[in-house]
């Protein structure tokens, strides 16, 4: 693996950009504080979703918020259908961010920040790299429990080709998304994300291509409490009341199994990253 040298010399012109011999991540910066922090927004967001949360955030955290794969300007550099069908497992992430976190941590432990899909990656660094982190922030997180049509249309061939035919049926997606916010399978809110998502061929296609690349992060609950537990690791959970794409039951299921958690359940639906909640983090981390 070759990683692009980030000295201290590059972060004063705030280069944006770490490469390795796969992708060319992007990320946005936030904060002044002394400890690191490695954030991972949402489906159709980009890293500056976070600048919402620098004000609680800012003054205890450096904060690098990535875009994701198929987001923003982060880029895979062999994006052949055939790259993002075999996907990328937890262990080859880790491996592509670890020079990243060894430069900006100095040896120091990191903290990590995602939300709903986004999760998925700091799982996969929380998972491979246990004993560098220190706490862990998930917002209505995707991977803890994985929505099952989000992994049925992943993983089982039928149902992903389907979803490759969606690409260019803007028709059926839009019956597709009225049918599951009747069903109350997603709620208004990310009903409407979805909308402005599929609106285009181009966004959809970044739909397919972002699930299906996600097939290989699967997670085992137990196993991710125990490296938790076993590496003392703080984890603050916030879940939305209304939630019905990763509802609040999946955060006391999970914080049930840690030794050392704050799990908050906000009276709102799965669109948490707001002002709302700067206030409740601010909160917690004067408090906890």
């Amino acid at each position: 693996m070759r990683a692009s040298s980030i000295d201290d010399n590059i972060f004063k012109r705030r280069m944006p950009f770490f490469e390795t011999d796969q992708v060319k991540f992007h990320y946005e910066e936030y904060g002044s504080g002394p400890n690191i922090m490695l954030a991972f927004h949402g489906f159709g967001m980009r890293g500056t979703q976070f600048r919402h949360l620098e004000p609680s955030l800012g003054a205890r955290y450096k904060i690098y918020s990535f875009d994701l794969f198929f987001h923003g300007h982060t880029s895979l550099k062999n994006n052949a259908l055939d790259v993002i069908r075999k996907g990328m497992t937890p262990t080859e992430f880790a491996a592509q961010l670890k020079p990243f976190i060894d430069q900006v941590s100095k040896s120091a432990k990191i903290s990590l920040l995602s939300y709903s899909i986004g999760s998925c990656l700091a799982l996969a660094l929380l998972q491979e790299l246990p004993e560098m982190v220190e706490e862990v922030f998930f917002i209505a997180p995707d991977g803890i429990k994985p929505n099952k049509l989000l992994r049925i249309g992943a993983s089982f061939k039928p149902a992903n080709n389907f979803l490759w035919k969606l690409v260019n049926s803007p028709k059926v997606v839009n019956f597709s998304l009225r049918l599951l916010n009747k069903l109350n399978y997603i709620d208004d809110s990310l009903c409407s994300i979805l909308d402005r998502e599929f609106g285009t061929t181009e966004s959809r296609m970044v739909s397919y291509n972002t699930i299906t690349f996600n097939s290989k992060m699967v997670f085992d609950k137990e196993k991710l409490a125990q490296l938790i537990n076993a590496n003392n690791i703080k984890c603050y959970l916030y879940f939305g009341r209304k939630d019905v794409l990763f509802p609040p039951s999946i955060g006391k299921e999970f914080s049930a199994l840690l030794e050392n958690s704050v799990l908050h359940i906000e009276d709102d639906g799965h669109d948490l990253v707001n002002p709302r909640l700067n206030n409740v983090i601010a909160n917690h981390l004067a408090v906890y």
